[in-house]
């Protein structure tokens, strides 16, 4: 109790020391967009930014929050960037005319009322549960509940990929439903669009030659109270191999993405590439042709190429019991398995037009609002409207 007490205090402190900003106007040009906290040049905040500086040009003053400059690509690198939580940070999103983010905004950055906030989220679909709904959120219920009052207040739009989402994202952050746009996600346009580039940007990168198949593995974030190694090492690599090699006919290479704040970069399998660096995770759905996951909304995105997903999840009753899901994993399109040996047996019998159609009828479960046009529907209603 005296803890959180002192989170709130903390929390409010902040809020009235950093209004000195507000002697500087607002530029209602400038734009100021992170993801993962700076952590990466991602996400929907990329894929914003990259449609806008090809449709607006120089008519907005674009500022990333990227902890290395080097994060832009070389066409890029004239944009001004600045370190998360550093002091020209500070200044630009106390005088930006917008802020684009693809997670929670900080509840002790007291935005001004002409500002417009926007959270792309950085998740599709409506699979594990988050925030109020989750066990850390009941441990420190009156530090959150007043973090979720002051995010809500602040917060203009939301980005959606579906109507489950508006509706339980709405609840959970105690967000008007008015404020979700029903767009789609911005970083799910490039799956639509079949950038032909792509696929040999991603071989190139990791030296892949063409006759060799992707399989993508990339599991969800785990926290303290969970081994992310253990998930990793669980994997049998060779079976895994040897089972889409037998069922589909082609030899693969499994390239392992960690969550970006797990970041496990250990050589756990000489059969395993590591793509936890690479800096755009749509790039890697983009270029794999099989995804494996276990509660990561990137199924939600990989779907969207109608490309075989499969789910391993072998601590499956551990994690609903501890975290649970929106969705039940039985009316995921995905076969799931809790073993190597379910795993190899849904990949044996998997039946590509039986799964297509399943996915099709998840898409319409959950409302999808994914089009490939959202960066066209995001700058018509937030930046035109």
């Amino acid at each position: 109790m005296i803890i959180q007490l002192i989170k709130i205090g903390v929390l409010y402190f902040l809020r009235i020391i950093f209004r000195i900003f507000y002697i500087v106007p607002i530029n209602e040009r400038k734009i100021v967009f992170a993801s993962y906290e700076g952590k990466q040049y991602s996400c929907s905040p990329k894929y914003i930014f990259e449609y806008m500086r090809k449709h607006y040009g120089n008519t907005f003053i674009y500022i990333w929050a990227l902890n290395e400059h080097n994060f832009l690509p070389k066409e890029y690198r004239n944009i001004q960037t600045v370190k998360f939580l550093s002091f020209w940070y500070l200044f630009h999103v106390f005088t930006a005319g917008y802020i684009i983010y693809n997670s929670a905004v900080k509840p002790y950055l007291p935005f001004r009322k002409n500002q417009n906030i926007v959270n792309t989220w950085h998740g599709g679909g409506a699979y594990k549960k988050v925030f109020v709904d989750t066990p850390e959120y009941k441990k420190n219920i009156i530090s959150m509940k007043a973090a979720r009052k002051k995010t809500s207040m602040m917060v203009k739009y939301v980005v959606s990929s579906c109507e489950k989402f508006t509706t339980i994202s709405s609840k959970v952050w105690e967000i008007p439903v008015e404020k979700f746009l029903p767009i789609g996600m911005p970083r799910n346009d490039i799956l639509f669009n079949i950038p032909e580039l792509i696929d040999g940007k991603v071989r190139n990168y990791f030296n892949i030659d063409v006759d060799k198949k992707i399989v993508l593995y990339a599991p969800t974030f785990r926290g303290n109270y969970r081994n992310a190694n253990a998930m990793i090492l669980s994997l049998d690599i060779s079976s895994l191999l040897q089972s889409l090699n037998n069922k589909f006919k082609n030899n693969y290479l499994v390239l392992y993405r960690s969550h970006v704040y797990n970041k496990n970069k250990s050589d756990m399998n000489k059969n395993i590439v590591q793509a936890s660096d690479y800096p755009d995770m749509q790039e890697l759905l983009y270029a794999a042709d099989i995804l494996i996951t276990d509660y990561s909304s990137s199924m939600w995105d990989f779907s969207l190429t109608f490309k075989p997903c499969f789910i391993y999840a072998p601590d499956l009753k551990k994690y609903q019991e501890e975290q649970g899901f929106y969705t039940p994993i039985e009316d995921w399109p995905f076969p799931h398995a809790e073993t190597n040996e379910q795993l190899m047996e849904n990949i044996i019998n998997f039946d590509e037009e039986k799964y297509i159609k399943e996915v099709k009828r998840h898409h319409i479960d959950l409302g999808s609002y994914e089009t490939g046009t959202a960066c066209e529907q995001f700058c018509k209603l937030v930046i035109n409207g």
